[in-house]
Parts: C-alpha cells; sequence; structure tokens
C-alpha cells in the first residue's frame, strides 16, 4: 500500500503542478486570440491556399479556441472545405498545452508537423468539388465563443475596465471555472494510473519485444480519436513522454483527434462532423503507420 500512496501523491503533486502552468498557458493564448480575433481573416477571404493557411494556423494555436474560429467560420461559408480539413488536422486541442507544459520542444516539433500535413492536406481537399458530399445548412449556427468578439472593438473603455473584463469574463469565466478542474481530474487520473501500471508493467519492454503492440496502439490510438473532446487523448500524450510508445502513435492520435472542436460542427451537419472525423482518422493511420514502418 505505500507503492499505492507514493504514486498517489506523486500524481497529485505533478498534476496540480501541471494544471497551474496550463492554465497560465490558456490564459496567454486566450489574450493573445482575443486581441487578433477578427484580423486576420478579413483580407484572404476568397483566397483558397489563405484560407489554408490561415485555418491551419489558427488550428495550431493551443487549446480549443483555434479549432472553434475555424469551424465557426466554416459554417459561416468564410473558410472552404479544404480551410476546414487543414484546421482539423494541425488541432489537438488541450492536449498541445499539456504537451507545451511538459515538454515545449516535443510540443513544437508535434504542431509543425501537425501544420504542415493540414496545409498539405488541405490544399489536396481544394481538388475536390465540396457542394457533392458537404451540407451546408444552418449557416446561421454559432458556436460558444460568445466571449470572443465582445467588447474587443470598444475603444471608449479605459484600459483598466477591459483588463477587469478580460480577467473576469476569459480568465475567471473560461479559463477557471471551464477547465481548471476537468483539467486537474484528467491530469491525476492519467499520471495515476499511468504510475500504477509502470509500477507493475514494464511497457517498454512489451513494445521492444512483441512489434505488433504498435499496431493495436495505433488502432487503439485512432479510434479513441473519433472522440470530440480533449481528455481522453492525454494518455497518449503521458505515455509518449514517459517513453512507453512511439512518436508515431502521438501523431496518429492528434491528426485523428480535434479536441472539443468538432462539437460545434456536429451540431451543424452530423454529416459534415463524420465526414471530417472520417477523414482525419484515415489520414492518421497512415501517417502513423508510415512512420512505424520508416522506424522499423
Amino acid at each position: 500500500m505505500s507503492v499505492i500512496f507514493q504514486i498517489f501523491f506523486e500524481a497529485l503533486k505533478e498534476s496540480v503542478s501541471i494544471t497551474l502552468l496550463v492554465l497560465l498557458l490558456m490564459a496567454v493564448v486566450e489574450s493573445i486570440n482575443i486581441s487578433s480575433s477578427g484580423r486576420l481573416f478579413k483580407k484572404i477571404h476568397g483566397r483558397p491556399v489563405a484560407e489554408v493557411a490561415l485555418a491551419c494556423l489558427l488550428g495550431a494555436i493551443p487549446g480549443c479556441a483555434g479549432g472553434f474560429v475555424v469551424v465557426s467560420l466554416f459554417t459561416h461559408r468564410m473558410l472552404s472545405f479544404g480551410a476546414l480539413m487543414g484546421g482539423m488536422v494541425a488541432t489537438f486541442g488541450d492536449e498541445a498545452l499539456f504537451l507545451a507544459a511538459q515538454n515545449p520542444k516535443e510540443a513544437l516539433i508535434l504542431t509543425g508537423i501537425l501544420f504542415a500535413i493540414g496545409f498539405v492536406f488541405g490544399l489536396v481537399m481544394l481538388k475536390f468539388p465540396e457542394n457533392k458530399f458537404i451540407n451546408f445548412e444552418n449557416h446561421d449556427f454559432e458556436i460558444h465563443e460568445e466571449h470572443q468578439h465582445q467588447h474587443i472593438d470598444n475603444h471608449e473603455h479605459h484600459w483598466k475596465e477591459r483588463m477587469l473584463h478580460f480577467l473576469r469574463e476569459h480568465v475567471w469565466e473560461h479559463v477557471i471555472k471551464r477547465h481548471a478542474l476537468k483539467l486537474f481530474l484528467y491530469a491525476f487520473g492519467t499520471l495515476f494510473v499511468l504510475g500504477i501500471l509502470n509500477h507493475f508493467v514494464d511497457l517498454q519492454s512489451i513494445m521492444e519485444n512483441n512489434a505488433w503492440t504498435k499496431w493495436l496502439l495505433l488502432l487503439i490510438a485512432v479510434g479513441v480519436g473519433f472522440l470530440p473532446v480533449s481528455g481522453p487523448h492525454l494518455i497518449f500524450v503521458m505515455l509518449f513522454l514517459q517513453g512507453n510508445i512511439p512518436f508515431a502513435i502521438l501523431l496518429a492520435n492528434s491528426i485523428a483527434q480535434n479536441g472539443h472542436a468538432g462539437i460545434p460542427l456536429m451540431a451543424q451537419s452530423k454529416r459534415n462532423f463524420l465526414i471530417m472525423k472520417g477523414m482525419t482518422m484515415a489520414l492518421g493511420l497512415i501517417a502513423g503507420a508510415v512512420m512505424i514502418i520508416a522506424q522499423s
């Protein structure tokens, strides 16, 4: 029992520090997002390549904010389906914040790879007539970015009032109230389970001595990527950081998953959501398989 308690307290201590750092990163991303919102896409509408590049750039922003903006612009016909696909490939939700908090270098590498894959994939999708298989109903649908565009252009407010608004509406209401407890529970649960698993099972040895486990984990990682949430995917980030899975598995999951960004797309059109998910999961499976073969 002493080992279990030790693992428990280590997971508790690490999850608290991770959560605080992730919340800080989220606040920084939130401030950047609201200060630049609406400026980046004014000059690119109607320019397909620029739309794809912008969508990938927004998707690469850690957390869910950039992905939400991409989906919102798509549902309002301001971005093409190719741009949506590029943005969704580049997006990997709150897991990006966890990875950045734990290993900024790996986070930067993964984000860069996802951006590149998303950009190329988005350009390829531009070649296909989207009107034949994409549902463009409910163009007036709006996502929960209610705090993103409010009060940003109101220059009559004093900077102190804008700062108070930011702290109250964005930091407290969005970052802390919506995410703090959930982030902590996901981090603690994942660390605790993995701590126990690593103590009793030599995952790295199993992976090295049984090649089929990589392919099984690849299928699991892509399958879990279907879930339109952040949190469950955290296990692949932690397993990678602990050296228990290869980068290929993390990459496959990151391509297949889009954090919470898939939820508003599903609300707009289940058909569009399933098409998007099917394509990102297939792309993740291919990318992961190619990397596993290349590293064998």
